[in-house]
């Protein structure tokens, strides 16, 4: 069938494109830090959960001052455990 592929790894949308050079920049800054990333893990397990949530918080930093984001931290990092 024509429409066979994925086209998460094929649009030219010049927002996919930054969003895409967004989570690799963040999943580079992550390995150098040590960090896990979601795909170390299989997913829908606990450990992937927390990896996905971890991601989204840097993604969140990243896009964000830090200022503003101390305040908006969500699931375990936002937690006092």
């Amino acid at each position: 069938m024509e429409h066979d592929h994925d086209p998460f790894f094929e649009s030219d949308d010049p927002h996919f494109q930054r969003a895409r050079a967004l989570s690799m920049s963040i999943g580079a800054i992550r390995k150098a830090q040590g960090k896990a990333s979601p795909n170390d893990f299989a997913v829908g397990t606990v450990e992937w959960h927390v990896a996905v949530e971890d991601f989204a918080n840097d993604v969140l930093a990243a896009l964000m001052d830090d200022a503003d984001f101390a305040s908006l931290q969500f699931g375990h990092a936002g937690s006092s455990k």
